[in-house]
């Protein structure tokens, strides 16, 4: 009867019905893999089961006893036969047959017997468990917009206008002013800054009053004032393409290409606690954040504090914009 057994569950790795002549089948029903929520998936169970209606012979077992004991079909078909009807008798006898793997009867009445499964596992699903998982997509490397390479463009520009201007300003101040002729030529550098080829209106006003000035006999307090006046504006312009040009610190709890995904973590993560979650849209993906910094330390302190009082968004990061 072990040798029967045996032959099952070998058949039964590859095959979904085995049939014992005279006896009954065991049959492997398989449940798919399902998904429970919006990111939990559980994996494909087998579950053996056995019909006593299956009394046909397939052939399949007597061709596995063929093939493991070198047999005519005749001869296979009598070992089974005297292994089925040592496994009535135990039935009858003992009212309960242990069958290894796959699982055991025991007998009710004269005439009934009751089949209970063991755990059954095909190959193909070993290993396999429940796999919680975030939603993932593609990184994609973000395509600036054309407005925005221009703004950069314009911003890059006047900081070199600006500096330059200091530049020209701080060499009117250190040389001789007295004289007429050298304060028209420091007049006319000033007016040739078109050459950086920038056009912000403060840098134009401020060279439009240098090269009114040198319509004039320019004095040495005067042209000192302007130098001094010139020097302001330019850190000023420099301080703003600065402040412009600092970086953004988003700490970012998920990523998301649906909308309507991303407002229902929006909404969870505010119950939570988290009032300043916001969306950062970007080329096919949706960040969901919960705050923002412009200093990297202050944006790394926090999310500190999220690993540690939020257990469940430990997978938070920082997005540098």
């Amino acid at each position: 009867m072990n040798q029967l057994v045996s032959h099952i569950e070998f058949l039964l790795h590859e095959h979904n019905c085995v049939i014992i002549p005279d006896f009954g089948g065991f049959v492997v029903n398989t449940i798919a893999s399902r998904r429970d929520g919006i990111a939990t998936f559980h994996a494909p169970v087998s579950e053996l089961v056995f019909n006593r209606d299956l009394t046909h012979n397939d052939g399949l077992l007597a061709q596995s006893y063929m093939k493991s004991y070198t047999l005519t079909f005749e001869a296979a078909m009598q070992k089974i036969e005297r292994s089925v009807q040592e496994l009535k008798q135990q039935l009858r006898e003992q009212n309960h047959v242990e069958l290894g793997k796959l699982g055991s009867f025991t007998m009710k009445d004269s005439k009934r017997f009751v089949y209970t499964p063991a755990a059954f596992v095909q190959p193909a699903f070993f290993g396999l468990n429940k796999a919680s998982l975030k939603p993932l997509i593609q990184m994609h490397t973000p395509v600036v917009p054309s407005k925005q390479v221009n703004r950069q463009k314009r911003l890059r520009t006047i900081g070199i206008s600006a500096a330059a201007v200091a530049a020209i300003a701080l060499l009117m101040f250190i040389l001789p002013v007295s004289d007429t002729t050298i304060g028209r030529q420091s007049a006319q550098m000033i007016s040739e800054s078109g050459l950086f080829r920038s056009k912000p209106a403060q840098t134009d006003h401020l060279t439009a009053a240098a090269t009114d000035k040198t319509n004039e006999s320019l004095s040495g307090e005067e042209v000192a004032i302007l130098a001094e006046e010139t020097l302001a504006s330019s850190a000023t312009a420099s301080a703003q393409v600065i402040d412009n040009n600092m970086p953004q610190y988003y700490i970012v709890l998920g990523v998301y290409e649906r909308s309507d995904v991303a407002e229902q973590i929006t909404v969870q993560l505010i119950n939570e606690g988290f009032s300043q979650t916001e969306w950062l849209k970007r080329p096919g993906r949706i960040d969901v954040y919960t705050a923002s910094f412009t200093d990297r330390t202050e944006a790394e302190t926090y999310l500190r504090e999220i690993h540690k009082k939020h257990p469940t968004h430990r997978d938070a990061w920082i997005l540098k914009r």
